[in-house]
């Protein structure tokens, strides 16, 4: 999927996504340098959520989702779903410390899953559709200096 130049540092983001739902879940076997116990996997979601998703997620808050908006209804529905999903995983990951032990494979698990189906939901439908529908004069108001250095 070729991403307009303005999407780029935003895809780069969601592919650190992925890796981390990939090494939160509970059937995909254990990458290479990366935590591979529960309570390893807790600590390193934990860390990534504070490092770079609450920013991603807020950035795509800010910016993204009210670029999407004032373009028609036609992605309307699909801002609301990346709301309620961004809802969703914040509930998630904030619960995350207070997981008994013999219970966090299971909630890492599904944290994976929907982490992984977020950012692949981003990804191959709300990206693809802006890019179908926005102007190019649209994505001007997406360059955030310091942003994605």
């Amino acid at each position: 999927m070729k991403r307009h130049p303005a999407l780029m540092p935003l895809s780069r983001e969601h592919h650190q996504l992925l890796v981390l739902a990939q090494v939160l879940k509970h059937d995909v076997p254990a990458y290479k340098n990366m935590p591979a116990t529960p309570n390893e996997q807790r600590a390193y979601a934990l860390e990534r959520y504070t490092d770079l998703i609450e920013a991603h997620f807020a950035w795509e808050e800010k910016v993204l989702l009210p670029l999407a908006e004032r373009y028609g209804d036609k992605l309307q529905r699909l801002v609301t779903q990346v709301l309620a999903e961004h809802q969703a995983l914040r509930e998630a990951f904030e619960k995350l410390p207070i997981t008994p032990e013999a219970d966090l494979p299971q909630e890492l698990d599904l944290l994976g899953r929907a982490l992984s189906a977020n950012v692949r939901f981003e990804e191959r439908v709300l990206l693809q559709k802006m890019q179908e529908l926005l102007p190019e004069t649209a994505w001007i108001s997406m360059e955030q200096p310091g942003r994605w250095n």
